[in-house]
């Protein structure tokens, strides 16, 4: 699990999307867990590798913290559906929309690699981003992730937030989306510690060694690769 999540924290660092995406099909197809237990679990993690990130962003003031805290009430409040419908599903239907919520994702980071940023100076159309933020934490309840890769969009390309604010901020507000979702799946006693533990473990220094030594590789290439590797592993889960 370690090792694993070491691998998961380098590359997802270097594709700058969060470590739910790719741990929740690992846990799935490698590790055989159950699909509930999968999602709960990486969404407790997120909250722990988010902390590291979010630490960073603060202390080089790029967050923007009034527009995070306007925009986390309706996307805690998606979580937390999203979880309710997650736990209140069979395991395999959770199996099969987490492949088909996979595979839409590697599309929108295979788009998103060929369209330039956004770097407005005024953010605008709060209204569509507030309610736009509620599908971010819908997905990221019942994924089992932290919904960065919608919540970026919905802040670059719709309220024109320049892209490393968005980035910041949306990495700021995933521990506490995860944590409104995480709730819900912990009084369902669905969260395995040790899973969560060990990929922690493995996540959080992968992370560091991804943004430190890759940082210099042209990460668009990387992405295309990656939208290919999660499309791969939504359809293996979907079929």
């Amino acid at each position: 699990m370690v090792s694993g999540g070491i691998g998961i924290g380098l590359v997802s660092s270097v594709a700058g999307i969060g470590g739910g995406t790719l741990m929740v099909p690992f846990m799935i197809l490698i590790l055989g867990i159950d699909a509930k237990v999968a999602i709960a679990s990486s969404l407790l993690t997120v909250i722990v590798t988010s902390t590291t990130s979010s630490a960073v962003y603060l202390k080089e003031r790029l967050v923007n913290l009034k527009l995070a805290l306007t925009l986390e009430p309706t996307t805690a409040l998606g979580a937390i559906v999203g979880a309710l419908i997650t736990i209140s599903l069979p395991s395999m239907t959770v199996k099969k929309i987490f492949g088909l919520g996979l595979s839409i994702i590697s599309i929108i980071m295979l788009v998103r690699t060929f369209i330039r940023p956004k770097e407005g100076k005024e953010i605008r159309n709060w209204p569509f981003g507030i309610a736009s933020s509620f599908i971010a934490g819908l997905s990221s309840g019942m994924l089992g992730i932290g919904g960065g890769v919608l919540k970026v969009p919905i802040m670059n390309l719709i309220m024109d937030v320049p892209i490393k604010t968005a980035v910041a901020t949306s990495s700021f507000m995933i521990g506490f989306t995860a944590s409104s979702g995480s709730i819900v799946y912990i009084l369902r006693q669905l969260v395995d510690p040790i899973l969560v533990v060990g990929f922690a473990l493995g996540i959080i220094p992968g992370a560091t060694i991804g943004a430190k030594t890759l940082k210099r590789i042209k990460s668009k290439y990387i992405k295309v690769l990656f939208s290919m590797i999660l499309l791969y592993a939504g359809l293996r889960l979907l079929l």
